[in-house]
């Protein structure tokens, strides 16, 4: 089919459950957003064909049509879910992770499985997820089983917000997604206090609780200055929780959240090298979709 020229919601679909579950929400988001819908399968041989077992031949065009219908059976299955929606399919040699990246310069969001075939059950997620979710030019929406689609739009947006300019196009993100969702948007600052012994000699001296809050409330408030003027149909709540682990707080949140946003990198990490520690937490362990959003991407609804 011919390529769009315009940005479009894309897809990685490769014929497992996960990919599936990924297809009809990214479906959802692209109708929503009013979007262009692109489904794409990487085909690396022998180490992946969809729909078919792998054994030790060549690429055949018999393989590639293989990967092509099963592309026109999931692009059917968006037609019957949206029947207006504008849908594509492609397929590309190469493998998953490398081609998604390849196709973030042209989309406005990823959505991908937090683990597609081969994934080993109950583990880590996926290697195409998280490489997807570091390099992508893009945001990325990791959806992971057992989400609950009507919790999109009645479940708030959760963004974790470390009080670094390089969050801001997630903060964005979240405002835009909670917007077009209909739904409430909280902002979550995990703030540390520095950590002591049970004796209180051990105690800076220095240290403040109420002025360190205070600083932790401002930092967050500055984070969010500008974007609750620019969206004032979203309901903001703003959460300050006293902790090291910012990932627990969030994974806690998001039991009760239809998407959780984060950043790409948190403090202390190489730049453009590993999703933060916060992300792969999250990108594993979350009960609902994650989206990751990358300080370099420039962030279109």
């Amino acid at each position: 089919m011919a390529t769009q020229t315009h940005p479009a919601v894309v897809v990685g679909v490769d014929g497992s459950e996960q990919s599936f579950i990924a297809l009809d929400y990214a479906a959802d988001e692209a109708a929503r957003r009013h979007q262009p819908l692109r489904m794409v399968t990487g085909l690396l041989w022998p180490l992946y064909v969809p729909a078919m077992s792998a054994s030790a031949v060549p690429v055949t065009d018999g393989l590639l049509d293989a990967a092509q219908t099963m592309l026109d059976g999931a692009a059917d299955r968006v037609r019957d879910r949206h029947p207006d929606l504008d849908v594509t399919t492609k397929v590309v040699m190469g493998g998953p992770s490398g081609v998604l990246v390849s196709e973030s310069d042209r989309a406005s969001l990823i959505a991908v499985g937090n683990r597609g075939r081969g994934g080993f059950t109950s583990l880590l997620a996926g290697s195409v997820a998280t490489q997807v979710a570091t390099h992508a030019h893009c945001p990325v929406i990791v959806v992971r089983p057992g989400a609950d689609p009507a919790a999109a739009t009645t479940h708030p947006v959760v963004v974790g917000v470390d009080g670094l300019e390089r969050t801001e196009p997630a903060i964005e993100f979240a405002f835009e997604e909670a917007s077009s969702r209909g739904v409430s948007l909280t902002a979550v600052h995990v703030w540390a206090e520095p950590p002591r012994s049970g004796s209180d000699q051990f105690k800076p001296v220095a240290y403040e609780y109420d002025e360190a809050r205070k600083e932790a409330a401002r930092q967050l408030a500055e984070a969010l200055a500008g974007f609750q003027e620019k969206y004032p149909d979203v309901p903001v709540f703003r959460e300050l929780i006293c902790g090291l682990d910012a990932a627990y707080h969030l994974l806690r949140a998001s039991e009760e959240a239809g998407l959780v946003v984060v950043g790409s990198r948190g403090r202390g990490e190489f730049s453009g090298l590993f999703l933060g520690s916060v992300g792969q937490n999250l990108v594993h362990h979350a009960k609902c979709p994650v989206a990751v959003v990358r300080a370099v991407a420039a962030v279109s609804a």
